[in-house]
């Protein structure tokens, strides 16, 4: 590779996040995110401080210090990260998807603040389901990055913890609230870094397509989500020529179930081809305004009935609060809606999400935030420099022939190689003469090849 083709080092360093903390805080901000970066195996706190050398510089427990008494909010970060995506990545876009899910970090240990046994949704089928560890409730932002790859992105940006009302230890400093709860409190957080012309719309789960979000979402943010098959759904009241005494009704009479309807011999469909997972889907559908009562009250929703004459999906039901939605709109919406649990598996397998040992209130939840920000800031390095940064990618393998995109992992492996081939090249200029290798005397020199490497 040719050396003036080199990107910059993947660093962080925008005048923006300063304003989140103190000059001391600021300065292990960025080695923490940086080092958790280049960090390979196990993303403990410890190893982390290893691979950046800070112990060498400052006392560890500092370092410590940071995540469980720092005077700073995530959430601050959180609103400045969220600003930089939005114009990095999404120049002029008024349209704003985000993803909400929970996910669970396992852990072991009786005295770990918020730790509970709870449903585990990635468990085999044939086992009891449950875990014990942490749960949080994250929302990203979803994102297409069409000159690199296919795939939607979604880029966490903020969390929260939500604990088992039977855990062991409580946090003092937080109420509790439900899933649904903490959701919404995203979506209001995030609701009020818009700017003007900016509109929200918000990708649910089945589990969080209830009241509490529905109801009490921010005004001009919509939401995609999807229904069960036995929903009770409701035709629109009819307006009445002559008022007569009593209110007006608020629904009409009751439609068949959404199962019913996939067995009624007379109901039309249309033929679409959405772009649902990188490719294009031929789907049958039948759109209809309804309202969903229990849930949603008197509000008109559009429902899409969604049925794959393949029979490689399963027959769903979507919803979506935007009546303008046509069908194409609303399945491409919740489709990537899956991109969040893409971004689940590689937090936690390369970045290492659910590693950190922690156990007191604020440091079971800062750290693994260290994680999903170091997964956005690898995003947008990669975006920012990709004339440059694709050649750190290693070439395409023989059973790989047709891959035409880049990856998350593609991108990790390119930021950790940008970072130490600066290193090649310093140490290269340096030394005209071939000198006897020394074993390394402190941990910070580590082998960087293998640093380099997945």
């Amino acid at each position: 590779m040719n050396k003036n083709a080199i990107p910059e080092p993947f660093s962080i360093d925008e005048l923006r996040f300063r304003i989140c903390f103190c000059a001391p805080s600021f300065e292990i901000f960025v080695a923490l995110t940086i080092g958790w970066v280049l960090t390979v195996g196990t993303h403990t706190i410890s190893q982390v401080i290893l691979t950046m050398g800070l112990h060498e510089s400052r006392h560890f427990a500092s370092i410590y210090r940071f995540l469980a008494k720092g005077q700073w909010q995530a959430d601050w970060v959180a609103s400045s990260l969220f600003r930089l995506m939005v114009e990095t990545l999404m120049a002029g876009g008024a349209q704003i998807m985000v993803v909400i899910d929970d996910t669970l970090n396992k852990h072991c240990g009786r005295k770990i603040c918020g730790a509970g046994w709870q449903h585990d949704n990635s468990a085999p089928k044939h086992s009891h389901r449950k875990s014990y560890g942490l749960c949080f409730v994250i929302i990203g932002l979803a994102i297409r990055l069409p000159e690199m790859s296919d795939r939607v992105f979604c880029l966490p940006y903020a969390a929260r913890l939500w604990w088992p009302p039977k855990t062991k230890v409580r946090p003092k400093a937080l109420s509790y609230k439900t899933k649904p709860e903490l959701a919404l409190e995203l979506i209001e957080l995030t609701h009020s870094w818009l700017l003007e012309r900016e509109r929200l719309r918000v990708i649910l789960d089945l589990s969080y397509c209830c009241e509490t979000i529905i109801k009490g979402r921010p005004e001009g943010a919509h939401i995609t989500g999807r229904v069960r098959k036995d929903s009770a759904l409701y035709e629109l009241p009819r307006v009445p020529l002559f008022r007569g005494q009593g209110r007006p009704r608020k629904k009409g009479r009751r439609l068949p179930t959404p199962a019913a309807m996939f067995e009624d011999p007379n109901l039309s469909w249309t033929e679409i081809k959405p772009l649902c997972y990188g490719r294009e889907t031929p789907l049958l559908v039948h759109q209809f305004t309804a309202i969903w009562y229990h849930t949603a009250g008197n509000e008109h929703l559009s429902f899409v009935l969604c049925h794959d004459p393949t029979g490689a999906h399963a027959d769903s039901v979507f919803f979506d609060t935007d009546l303008q939605a046509s069908p194409e709109e609303i399945v491409e919406r919740y489709a990537g809606r899956w991109s969040i649990e893409v971004t689940n598996r590689e937090t936690k397998q390369l970045l290492g999400a659910a590693d950190p040992q922690c156990r007191r209130e604020e440091s079971v939840f800062r750290a693994p935030m260290f994680a999903y920000w170091a997964y956005c800031f690898v995003v947008l390095w990669f975006a920012r420099q990709f004339q440059s940064a694709r050649y750190l990618v290693d070439e395409v393998p023989p059973w790989y022939r047709k891959k035409t995109h880049y990856t998350f992992s593609d991108m990790l492996a390119a930021a950790r190689r940008s970072h130490f081939s600066r290193t090649f090249l310093r140490e290269a200029g340096h030394n005209n003469e071939l000198h006897k290798n020394h074993p390394a005397r402190s941990t910070r020199q580590q082998e960087y090849t293998k640093c380099a490497k997945l």
